[in-house]
């Protein structure tokens, strides 16, 4: 990676010290830090990083400051604010946990109204799509009072001060709304010249009018150009911590910087006309993170749980996301209390970085699928059948299941080893990740492996990300958002271990995200309860 970006070995070293705001002496008193936040970049250092994504001095530690300490606000508890907790006929006492990938908080706004408005949100359905009356429009209803409910809300692509959310503090704003705590950690400065408004553009005759050019004009005083993600809690925040991943998968400053390739200029112009999904440079420094948040849960041991906000690189083969895994879950193994681990995985089996027809022909070359194929068309009688009958057997096997099982050469699925990995993991004191499937517990009965936590379909899961526009509407959809909950289990997938504070009714909330006249994100939000005994339910 180009000139390694100094920021990497940094953050090696400073995330080594978590960023507790003085937690142990409040927690004494009895109180949790109010507020504490890191410096921002002025609009012109900003700049200066755009043209120099390794600068020095000053600037230097400014920036490592910003992206390696978290924004982290108890402010609602300070206000009084504490926990009700909820109960359920089924599970007794729960907490619920959401996580959604908010695509660049571009409907904030629409987003705010689905967590505390039922009236408000009604509005925003679109009823060509859902009458009052339809079933549709009813689970829609029902999927934003369990969005509502929510505890504990793990958040992605939050932007703070960038012109395509109006400038917004997409944490801080939905918290405030909410009347909830929060901590935010930056994952990369959006730093593109076309971004700031320092790019030369050049405009015809016909669109230099005055809103094309509005487009291209950026309020310095307003900008800041933060992307992170964020943790949203009804409880208070012990600590906070952002951790800079050593595997990065795709550099998004000299990655982006460089010129594309007409191979690539096809691509993305299939891309739009099939799908309508528009790919564009986005230069950005900083780099992939996992956040650690530890909140104060009484009833937990150490009365703590630990929320693990995962974004995993999208500009990367599946192998290397599965050695940022690796990287995350080395960290959390001597976590002794329960662990919820939610966010976009990214569990895509392509490649979204720039390409070219040398790279392309290079990774088909070197792929044993490849030869396979060959070798069967070449020796074997009607070969043509056979490439085919095997090529759409693995097409199902893996439609809309990342989880599917990977045959190497044969029946590839290369998303597999993620999942494989996370559920073979133990921390140091036995327990696993919970990957159960009980019809009772699951969302519409549908058993298997992780529909407890996670929403499955008749085939594969519930998908929870779609492009504007689908194919047949199946393709054009992936299931990227997953969660993960570290209960007391020795075994995960033990049906007889206990079911305290394990994953039960995971769900995918695509119809209150799809039915609206305006998504407010490609990514749907999904939910699991968390209940605090044991609950009485029966197989």
């Amino acid at each position: 990676m180009q000139g390694k970006h100094w920021l990497f070995l940094s953050f090696l070293i400073l995330s080594l010290s978590p960023v507790h705001g003085g937690f142990d002496a409040d927690l004494a008193s009895g109180a949790f830090v109010r507020f504490s936040a890191p410096e921002f970049l002025t609009f012109d250092e900003l700049v200066q990083v755009s043209k120099n994504p390794d600068p020095v001095g000053p600037l230097y530690e400014k920036l490592l400051k910003l992206l390696s300490t978290p924004i982290m606000s108890n402010e609602a508890y300070h206000r009084g604010v504490r926990p009700q907790v909820k109960k359920d006929p089924r599970l007794g006492r729960l907490m619920r946990v959401a996580t959604w990938n908010i695509e660049k908080s571009m409907e904030i706004k629409g987003a705010i109204v689905a967590f505390t408005d039922a009236d408000g949100y009604r509005g925003l359905v679109d009823p060509g799509q859902a009458s009052p009356s339809s079933k549709k429009y009813g689970d829609a209803l029902r999927q934003q009072t369990l969005l509502a409910q929510s505890d504990v809300i793990v958040l992605q692509e939050m932007d703070v001060g960038v012109k395509r959310s109006g400038y917004v503090d997409a944490a801080r704003e939905l918290a405030q709304a909410l009347d909830l705590n929060y901590a935010y950690g930056v994952e990369y400065l959006e730093i593109d010249p076309a971004y700031l408004g320092i790019e030369e553009i050049k405009l015809d005759e016909q669109t230099a009018d005055e809103e094309a050019m509005a487009y291209y004009r950026v309020d310095p005083k307003r900008y800041k150009g933060l992307f992170g993600s964020a943790v949203l809690s009804r409880y208070p925040i012990k600590s906070a911590e952002v951790f800079i991943l050593r595997n990065q998968g795709y550099d998004w400053y000299w990655g982006e910087k460089e010129r594309i390739t007409f191979f690539e200029t096809s691509r993305r112009f299939g891309a739009e006309t099939i799908f309508k999904s528009a790919m564009h440079r986005e230069m950005k420094v900083g780099g992939r993170i996992f956040m650690r948040v530890d909140l104060h849960v009484p009833g937990l041991p150490e009365e703590t749980l630990t929320v693990i906000n995962i974004h995993l690189e999208i500009k990367c083969l599946p192998k290397a996301r599965e050695a940022q895994m690796q990287e995350i879950l080395e960290y959390l193994k001597n976590i002794r209390h329960p662990v919820v681990m939610a966010g976009d995985f990214n569990s895509a089996p392509g490649d979204l970085s720039p390409t070219s027809a040398v790279r392309e022909a290079t990774r088909t070359v070197t792929n044993p699928t490849t030869w396979l194929t060959i070798g069967v068309r070449e020796f074997a009688p009607q070969s043509l059948l056979v490439n085919v009958t095997r090529g759409l057997s693995n097409v199902t096997k893996n439609f809309q299941n990342p989880t599917a099982r990977h045959i190497p050469v044969i029946a590839p699925n290369k998303t597999a080893g993620l999942f494989k990995m996370i559920e073979a993991f133990r921390f140091a004191d036995g327990y696993g990740f919970d990957f159960r499937g009980d019809r009772t517990r699951s969302v519409e009965r549908e058993a298997g492996l992780l529909s407890n936590s996670n929403q499955r379909d008749r085939i594969g899961y519930k998908t929870t990300f779609q492009l504007k526009r689908t194919i047949a509407e199946v393709i054009g959809k992936y299931r990227l958002d997953w969660i993960f909950v570290k209960s007391f289990l020795k075994d995960p997938s033990d049906r007889s271990g206990p079911y305290r504070f394990a994953p039960h009714f995971g769900e995918t909330l695509e119809e209150m995200n799809t039915l609206l006249q305006q998504a407010i994100s490609d990514h749907h939000p999904n939910v699991v309860d968390l209940p605090f005994e044991e609950p009485n339910l029966e197989d």
